[in-house]
């Protein structure tokens, strides 16, 4: 096969179809920047459940008879609570903090921040409690059997927030998802309107080098590379989008949440690492596309 006629034809091709490569190279665009998108949420959800990991307590707080009298978990209404805890699968660690050491947690928190809440807290006012520490901080399965002890008051789970953020995140993904399929769909029409055009323009000259002997991949290889080259250029188009929009707009907007390590933030190292993917995966569509469509249009 001569490289340079195939080349030549390609780009041939691509300059008679200017406008319909112009629309798949936009629409590529936009569908692998929404693939990218759903990819790098992805892992913004694991790396912002990864900051809250070393965070998240789950507090099982006792009734105040139990709080009043056991200054260090030897009771047996906070052995009970506490062997079930320690012998439960997918608990880390559970540590005691009684009405006391409770209270001195509580004022070296807020006497900076709120020092008039710390003066009208009573030194009784907070429980003791079972800090538990749980391997999946979103899996409470393992509270279940200590719930309905009747010197549980309360069981106090900080990883609502985090749940709340992870549930956010994921419909955002699979929205991403869905918005990318319609437009691979969108994408996958043009690229087979293009390829069908480009073969009609040219359908005499290939079958005079059918009828020479040429091969039918050399003959339908320009209108293959077409596709490919176009998809690239979209690839290209949407990883100068998905740069320019963290740089120029997602740090600015999130940057107070990036600071606080609310949420976990897209690095530049992320978004060079699912350009590739979203790259190979435009480029397969578009041969796959492109040969399926020559198959069924150009039959001999």
């Amino acid at each position: 096969m001569k490289l340079g006629f195939v080349l030549r034809e390609t780009f041939r091709g691509m300059g008679r179809n200017i406008t319909m490569g112009i629309a798949l190279v936009i629409t590529t665009a936009i569908s692998l920047g929404l693939l990218a998108t759903g990819f790098l949420v992805t892992q913004v959800t694991a790396d912002t459940k990864a900051i809250y990991l070393d965070r998240i307590e789950v507090m099982v707080q006792f009734d105040e008879e139990t709080s009043a009298g056991d200054t260090d978990c030897s009771s047996g209404a906070c052995l009970e609570v506490r062997e079930q805890l320690e012998s439960a699968d997918g608990v880390e660690g559970v540590t005691f903090r009684s009405q006391a050491q409770s209270y001195e947690r509580f004022v070296e928190v807020f006497e900076d921040t709120d020092p008039q809440l710390v003066e009208e807290t009573s030194p009784d006012a907070l429980p003791a409690a079972l800090h538990v520490r749980l391997e999946d901080p979103l899996d409470t399965a393992p509270l279940d059997a200590v719930r309905d002890l009747p010197q549980v008051s309360a069981v106090v789970d900080q990883a609502d927030d985090l749940r709340g953020a992870v549930d956010n995140l994921d419909s955002l993904r699979w929205t991403t998802f869905l918005l990318a399929g319609l437009q691979v769909i969108a994408a996958v029409f043009l690229i087979a309107n293009m390829v069908q055009i480009a073969a009609y323009n040219r359908r005499e000259e290939m079958s005079i080098m059918r009828m020479v002997g040429a091969s039918r991949w050399y003959t339908q290889a320009p209108f293959v590379l077409e596709a490919v080259l176009a998809t690239l250029l979209g690839a290209a188009l949407a990883a100068v989008g998905l740069l320019a929009g963290k740089h120029l707009v997602l740090d600015n907007v999130m940057r107070g949440l990036y600071d606080s390590r609310l949420i976990a933030p897209v690095t530049t190292a992320d978004i060079w690492q699912v350009i590739p993917v979203i790259g190979v995966l435009g480029v397969v569509l578009a041969v796959m596309t492109a040969e399926i469509t020559l198959r069924f249009y150009v039959r001999k």
